[in-house]
């Protein structure tokens, strides 16, 4: 398995981790859940790492993806944690998530 491969499977996982964790959940409950919103906090920092592993070859193939503003929303968690607005997380993981999902497993079938 290759560099890339291995990185959109990280993607996968930790879509569908975001996605588990927020299973069933109403906005104010996660708004509340320290730990739902931590979980889901680690699980971007392992998209943005993801997605820094990706070459810059792989990346121009795909630009429907907006790969710089998921390495941007990982360096704002890492580095500017205390200016996540928790409800911009929430619609993160209502919108975002699914749809960053369902074109890495749309990639993840080209490529393989």
């Amino acid at each position: 398995m290759n560099r890339n491969q291995e990185a959109i499977l990280d993607l996968i996982k930790a879509c569908n981790l975001i996605t588990k964790f927020c299973a069933n959940l109403d906005q104010q409950f996660f708004l509340d859940d320290e730990k739902t919103q931590s979980s889901v906090l680690y699980q971007i920092v392992i998209i943005g790492e993801a997605v820094n592993r990706l070459t810059p070859d792989f990346i121009a193939k795909y630009p429907q993806i907006l790969f710089n503003a998921i390495r941007g929303m990982r360096n704002r968690v890492v580095h500017e944690y205390k200016e996540v607005d928790v409800q911009i997380l929430w619609e993160v993981t209502q919108s975002n998530i699914p749809e960053l999902l369902a074109l890495v497993e749309s990639i993840d079938k080209l490529e393989n």
